[in-house]
């Protein structure tokens, strides 16, 4: 199979330098090769003000209770080789 821009290097030589061109950024040379897709736009969706009131009747408000085990961290607790 050939391709051009596959090839061998000796394994113990060092590699070849490629140049950088600083002619463009990756970014100009997306936009002219044409390879840089536009997003598409997205619908924008207005939320009303009923999910919020939903959403705060699930919350709890005093905060959220926490078991023994896991506030506290006891040298004890962990595991010995």
């Amino acid at each position: 199979m050939k391709n051009p821009a596959l090839h061998q290097e000796p394994r113990y030589e060092p590699a070849k330098v490629i140049r950088l061109k600083q002619d463009t950024s990756l970014l100009e040379w997306l936009q002219s090769s044409g390879r840089l897709i536009p997003r598409e736009e997205k619908e924008v969706v207005a939320r009303s003000g009923d999910e919020d009131v939903e959403l705060e009747g699930l919350i709890d408000e005093d905060g959220y209770d926490f078991d023994d085990d896991d506030t506290s961290f006891n040298s004890a607790d962990t595991l010995e080789d």
